[in-house]
């Protein structure tokens, strides 16, 4: 039974270990009909495209995260849509591991609730698969950024998905010298738009949740021994995962990581989907600082399901030809 999920702060692994396939729900080209009589047409496209496939696609449940306002709203919205769903209080200031274990606690009495079950070996099991997965798309984005297999990994089971990774490792091939933009934002679920950068001459490293936010985690260094550690353990790989707008974080985390990862690029680009606020509230400072480090910036708005994908090839190309 799929148990659908919107942001990369859910803890798949928990829904994994209950017995449910942990299923990202994504805007996808289907047209926007049966969700405009439940969200404004003014929210973002990822939301209302969410919204429409949740509405027409069979998911045994829905889990929201704390994160922007919309997604936070929306939770309201599928209830009143009649779908039964879980909201988890992730904090929106990170560092608060003890807080966060009591709301998987609590996750765990929902699972069960919904007719899984959770105990510690089977959830060592989640906690290893995942992290196998994890480690396989770094390598995989290494050599080459696959981002139809990074999608495709978050709607299939873990174990599939492993041996995806694996095939796609064989046969790929480490990417000739380009040069190389960074691609910032939150989501963009057509691989297409990728594939318009290495059309024009670029490399592609990103910063998006369709990407490497899906697999860049900082692992605790302890071994979890019995239910309780291991709640612990995934609070703690959760919030040092790599960072989003919608966090609060110490010492400037989040512009210094994006500012790092632009150190070896030539250009970056900030790939937005209209009316996405936290990425938009970021912009006018990142691109200042990067633009005082001589990187090339650029803006690019997305609105789903209808993507003008020469318009963006044309931004693109133009953006090459003055590196």
């Amino acid at each position: 039974m799929k148990v659908g999920y919107l942001c990369t702060f859910t803890p798949k692994e928990l829904i994994h270990s209950a017995g449910f396939l942990p299923y990202r729900v994504f805007a996808t080209d289907r047209p926007i009909n049966l969700a405009s009589a439940y969200i404004q047409s003014y929210s973002c496209s990822q939301a209302r495209g969410s919204l429409e496939c949740a509405l027409q696609d069979d998911f045994h449940a829905f889990v929201f995260t704390r994160c922007c306002d919309t997604l936070m709203r929306l939770t309201d919205i599928f209830e009143f849509a009649g779908k039964r769903v879980c909201n988890i209080e992730f904090p929106t200031k990170i560092g608060n591991v003890e807080y966060y274990v009591q709301e998987l606690r609590d996750f765990i009495e929902v699972l069960r609730e919904w007719g899984g079950e959770v105990n510690f070996e089977r959830l060592m099991e989640s906690l290893k698969l995942y992290r196998k997965l994890e480690e396989k798309l770094k390598q995989l984005f290494a050599l080459s950024p696959d981002y139809e297999t990074a999608i495709k990994v978050q709607q299939i089971e873990v174990r599939d998905a492993i041996k995806l990774v694996d095939e796609k490792i064989r046969t790929a091939k480490k990417e000739k010298e380009k040069p190389k933009v960074l691609i910032t934002g939150s989501v963009c679920p057509y691989p297409k738009v990728y594939e318009i950068f290495r059309e024009a001459g670029f490399s592609v490293k990103d910063d998006l949740c369709t990407g490497s936010r899906f697999f860049e985690y900082s692992y605790p260094d302890f071994e979890p021994v019995d239910l309780d550690s291991a709640l612990k353990f995934i609070a703690e790989k959760y919030m040092n995962k790599s960072p989003c707008p919608t966090k609060h974080y110490e010492k400037d985390k989040r512009f210094e990581y994006v500012l790092k990862l632009a150190e070896d690029c030539d250009a970056v680009v900030f790939l937005l989907v209209k009316f996405c606020d936290p990425h938009f509230f970021d912009y006018p400072q990142l691109r200042a600082r990067l633009e005082g480090m001589g990187k090339k910036v650029a803006l690019i708005e997305l609105e789903f399901p209808v993507v003008s994908f020469e318009q963006i090839r044309t931004r693109v190309e133009a953006l090459r030809e003055v590196i």
